[in-house]
């Protein structure tokens, strides 16, 4: 092989390193390629803000109360209206008569409204007072006397009933020999009955009497039944003080 010249050298050198340059600058190119056609990664908020909206609504479910929370909620407020509007129609007495004539009591003597010496002495009290009702009454066990207590006599023993309308006395207390029963007929009627002494006393109760009453306005009038016997305790015969005297 014939010696190459220093200048020859030169040039096959550069040609060498062509040769040699030439795959490297198209692995680059290649590479530059692969890299600009892979995807690059997209970072998203999405998951984040679904979150967010999960927590929102959340939120707001604990905060909104349950159909059945407002349910029980309208009804209690409701009940609590009916209540107040029932407690307006009520009457209130100065002195409550459930207190004054409680049940099972003795709460001493009545007067006369006539101004005479006699008194009624409490035994015992069935208090049936209704401040709501159109019609409610308080029955009174005892005996006839005078300021200074009962008379002690067999003829003196009587029961007393005082009637309310729509929570207020319809007068005062009348004596009866006898108060046998109180029934309601309808809400603004009762049936009376009691019994009288017609005979000796020993023999005791021996007449039954009925009569019908009904509320009119704020006094009670009887409408059917034994009304002339009714008249002549309720109305003929003096009535005594409702209140508390000693």
């Amino acid at each position: 092989m014939p010696a190459m010249t220093p200048r020859c050298l030169r040039r096959f050198s550069a040609a060498a390193l062509l040769t040699a340059a030439v795959p490297f600058a198209l692995s680059a190119c290649g590479a530059q390629e692969d890299s600009s056609s892979s995807p690059e990664p997209v970072f998203s908020s999405q998951a984040s803000a679904e979150d967010e909206s999960f927590g929102g609504d959340d939120a707001a479910s604990a905060a909104a109360p349950s159909p059945s929370e407002s349910i029980d909620g309208g009804e209690e407020e409701t009940t609590q209206q009916q209540d107040k509007t029932k407690d307006s129609e009520c009457t209130e007495l100065p002195n409550d008569p459930r207190t004054v004539y409680a049940s099972g009591t003795a709460p001493g003597r009545m007067p006369a409204d006539d101004g005479s010496d006699f008194n009624y002495w409490i035994a015992d009290i069935d208090n049936s007072y209704d401040p709501c009702a159109t019609i409610s009454w308080i029955i009174f066990r005892g005996s006839m006397g005078d300021l200074n207590g009962p008379a002690g006599t067999g003829a003196s023993i009587a029961d007393g009933i005082a009637f309310y309308v729509n929570g207020a006395p319809a007068k005062d207390m009348s004596i009866f020999h006898k108060v046998e029963s109180v029934t309601p007929v309808s809400d603004n009627e009762v049936d009376f009955t009691w019994g009288e002494r017609s005979r000796t006393t020993a023999e005791g109760i021996t007449a039954h009497h009925t009569v019908r009453l009904r509320a009119q306005g704020d006094s009670l009038e009887p409408v059917s039944g034994e009304v002339a016997e009714f008249n002549r305790m309720w109305v003929d015969l003096p009535s005594y003080q409702l209140g508390t005297y000693d």
